[in-house]
């Protein structure tokens, strides 16, 4: 199987394992490509995203822009009860995606949830590490 079918494959699965784990109708994982120059203040370009959202939660909120939804700063203006964000960062500490998670409901996420989202980030990371290897 070629290698970038199987790690979109494998973190589609962790985005839908993400939201069914913290109750929400969205999780988006987001990967930079690793070509950006650093410190720079430019939009990074996206090697990968992988997302779950769940259609009748799409359907009821057409005014939802979903594809903005795995950047916090586009989500921002989306009028969301809820919305966690994520930095996936490498080895050498550097920011290169995001995962975030979105619904209607107003809360916060528990401490439990929490480690959730981190638990999925780990496993994202796990991910692209072999996926270079």
């Amino acid at each position: 199987m070629n290698r970038d079918i199987s790690v979109e494959r494998d973190l589609g699965q962790l985005a839908a394992l993400g939201a069914r784990l913290l109750a929400t109708p969205f999780l988006s994982i987001t990967v930079y490509d690793g070509e950006s120059d650093p410190g720079s203040t430019a939009v990074q370009t996206v090697s990968h995203v992988a997302a779950y959202c769940d259609e009748h939660w799409a359907a009821a909120n057409p005014q939802i822009n979903i594809s903005q939804l795995g950047s916090p700063r586009n989500a921002m203006t989306q009028h969301l009860g809820l919305y966690a964000s994520l930095p996936l960062r490498n080895d050498e500490g550097e920011t290169i995606g995001t995962l975030a998670c979105a619904g209607d409901e107003a809360r916060d996420l528990s401490e439990q949830e929490m480690g959730v989202l981190k638990s999925i980030s780990a496993l994202t990371l796990a991910v692209l590490r072999g996926s270079t290897h």
